[in-house]
């Protein structure tokens, strides 16, 4: 009997492209975001897109953060939907990037006389630090 294929990456994305409504000179970005189904690669392109206009229309703060979260889940999930991985996989994934949020909490509730670019940019310094350890932890 074959097993049900876990199709999750599409809930992130669609979560993200909810949330851009309050943002739409921002929606056409999720466009990029389809080939990420096919290819970690283009997700990655996708993602690096994603950030570079999050600067450029200085969307920071909690919602930065998020945005940029639900955006990395997207990603490595649709990759972890492409590799069959097992349910384990995604539910450490998914505790691991939104841990972005508490720790940015954190970082500003202690840093409050920091300029609110530089926490924003020590919270995705400490969001990629979890990304990589749910990756050595999935692989």
């Amino acid at each position: 009997m074959k097993k049900p294929r876990m199709r999750f990456s599409p809930i992130p994305l669609i979560i993200l492209a909810f949330l851009l409504l309050s943002y739409p000179k921002l929606l056409p970005v999720l466009v990029l975001a389809l080939p990420a189904f096919l290819s970690y690669f283009l997700g990655v392109l996708f993602l690096v897109a994603f950030i570079i206009l999050l600067l450029y229309y200085k969307i920071g703060g909690m919602f930065g953060v998020l945005l940029v979260a639900l955006a990395l889940l997207f990603v490595e999930s649709a990759y972890l939907d492409r590799e069959k991985a097992p349910k384990e996989h995604y539910l450490i994934l998914t505790v691991s990037v939104l841990l972005a949020l508490p720790t940015y909490l954190f970082i500003r509730t202690l840093a409050v006389a920091m300029p609110r670019f530089e926490v924003t940019a020590i919270a995705m310094l400490i969001l990629l630090t979890l990304y990589a350890f749910s990756k050595v932890v999935t692989d």
